[in-house]
């Protein structure tokens, strides 16, 4: 369950990231955000390169931006784009690698420009993720970081 006050906040960080998107070729600009499971809010948006694939998406940035800040838990991620959307595979199973952390669940939250929301969770949009099975005591151990 998440509050409304926190995807308030949310919303208004995946704006301000939203505002800062590289996209001098589609002028797309897509902002996320995510909130760390002691209450820290961190954003994100995408990143575009002339070069194929050196892009960055804003979910990933957010969540590297909550890595560089020390935190590893997540409750809830946020992507602020024109319409609903969710984010891509890629996105979500590299978010799936910090739900191995806390075993618990993160909620996903479409928002648009106009404020409508739809929310998620990550294993309904992923129910068949990448597991590797060698890693998971090593994620595991981030915790406690």
């Amino acid at each position: 369950m998440i509050a409304e006050e926190e995807i308030k906040k949310l919303r208004e960080t995946a704006s301000i990231a939203r505002s800062n998107a590289f996209v001098p070729r589609s002028d797309h600009k897509i902002g996320s955000s995510i909130l760390s499971t002691d209450g820290k809010y961190f954003g994100g948006c995408n990143i575009e390169s002339n070069i194929s694939g050196l892009g960055s998406c804003s979910e990933r940035v957010a969540i590297d931006n909550a890595i560089c800040n020390g935190k590893y838990g997540f409750k809830a991620l946020l992507i602020l784009d024109d319409k609903l959307t969710v984010p891509c595979g890629a996105c979500l199973q590299y978010l799936l690698e910090f739900y191995v952390i806390t075993n618990q669940d993160i909620i996903i939250i479409s928002s648009d420009i106009e404020g409508n929301i739809k929310n998620y969770s990550l294993l309904e949009l992923l129910p068949n993720g990448y597991f590797p099975d060698h890693d998971i005591e090593k994620i595991k151990s981030y915790k406690n970081k």
